[in-house]
């Protein structure tokens, strides 16, 4: 099964956050998968592949479910497999080459009216019929399901627990319904002074949390480094200016552990 994750010409809209969100809920159902970004095509990878930069080796090395790729999967590809496009039109042979061949397609727009118009563009072009919508930042008509933030790092818009459960219910839309194999943990340490929380993991992600101004924060990442590298990592995301754009409530936990459970 092929799933292209597009939003037309537009670009900006979180594609590769949602593509990366897919493979988070299908490695946590079990179904092995392969993680492709597109853009690598055409010289410089600026999607899923490039987000998950130094996580890309260690992924493939010890994930049994994940494998992330350059390009597009091969004209005999049997498994199932996530493409994050970057922004392409219609008028491109290529483009609709590849919705030829797609089973399903994750249209990913924003609330801006040349957003809309790309994917509804799209949605023409498509031969097939199962078609999932998200939106980003709002709900517009049409979308069923919609992102609730938007920062610069994908790993903590998955992790937030609403779109935790949007990845979830977009995965069962795609007939990928199953129970979640993940390990509760829901451990609490500190690193270097930094309070983390382990909430959960799964191969080959887990979702952590860190303390930021006695709130908690949680980001779904690849589990393929040290804990302790991980919550470095995570700590140093979360500057002055990232934590004024998001604020996960005080019972965040609770709600991100219902959605690992469904």
């Amino acid at each position: 099964m092929i799933i292209l994750v597009t939003g037309g010409a537009k670009g900006g809209t979180g594609k590769s956050t949602v593509a990366l969100g897919l493979s988070v809920i299908l490695s946590l159902r079990g179904v092995a998968h392969e993680l492709f970004d597109y853009s690598c095509t055409l010289g410089v990878c600026t999607g899923v592949y490039y987000y998950l930069g130094d996580f890309v080796d260690g992924i493939n090395r010890l994930s049994r479910v994940v494998r992330v790729r350059q390009g597009e999967p091969p004209q005999d590809f049997g498994g199932v497999a996530i493409v994050d496009l970057p922004p392409m039109s219609v008028a491109q042979p290529e483009f609709v080459d590849l919705l030829g061949r797609a089973d399903a397609v994750v249209v990913v727009s924003s609330y801006e009216p040349d957003s809309v118009v790309s994917a509804d563009r799209v949605l023409e072009a498509f031969p097939g019929e199962r078609v999932v919508r998200v939106c980003n930042r709002i709900p517009t008509e049409g979308c069923r399901y919609y992102l609730k933030i938007t920062p610069e790092n994908p790993f903590f818009v998955i992790g937030e627990p609403s779109n935790f459960r949007t990845f979830g219910a977009l995965v069962n839309e795609l007939d990928f319904a199953g129970e979640a194999r993940a390990e509760r943990v829901n451990r609490e340490f500190v690193v270097g002074g930094i309070r983390a929380k382990l909430v959960a993991s799964w191969d080959p992600y887990l979702i952590l949390g860190v303390e930021a101004l006695s709130k908690w924060y949680y980001a779904a990442l690849p589990g393929v480094r040290p804990v302790e590298d991980l919550v470095r990592y995570v700590n140093s995301v979360l500057g002055p200016q990232y934590l004024a754009r998001i604020g996960f409530g005080g019972n965040s936990l609770t709600k991100l552990l219902r959605g690992v459970r469904r």
